[in-house]
């Protein structure tokens, strides 16, 4: 593995160790998987990992995916809406996207086959190729 790789997988290794997906009351509605969403990109940027990405874009989807009747549905028309913009306007390639693709439906999946986030969620990027 790269050594950017490992320390990636390292450093989030480390911030699993005690994380739990937030609930406290409230935390369900429409709103909560937009929170979840954006708490997911501002602790990406925060810790500004190389090679994390595709991580943050699965935890996000799973975290999403729990909060209630309708979470997985907004987390899949937020992550398609944020694939289209990167491809339309940032200029993401088509493969870029797709590889977003796969690593979002892999967390709404996970939650949806109530699998744990440290099982979903790998924090080695080789495992979302």
């Amino acid at each position: 593995m790269p050594r950017k790789g490992l320390k990636t997988k390292k450093e989030l290794d480390k911030y699993l160790e005690n994380y739990k997906i937030p609930k406290w009351p409230g935390y369900f509605g429409p709103l909560a998987p937009v929170i979840d969403f954006a708490r997911n990109y501002a602790t990406m940027r925060s810790k500004n990992l190389d090679l994390s990405d595709k991580f943050f874009h699965c935890k996000a989807n799973y975290e999403a995916s729990t909060r209630g009747k309708y979470g997985s549905a907004i987390a899949k028309e937020l992550s398609d809406l944020r694939e289209n913009f990167d491809q339309k306007i940032k200029g993401d390639s088509l493969k870029s996207s797709q590889e977003d693709a796969k690593a979002n439906f892999r967390g709404r999946h996970g939650a949806a086959m109530k699998k744990s986030l440290k099982a979903t969620c790998p924090t080695d990027y080789r495992k979302y190729k």
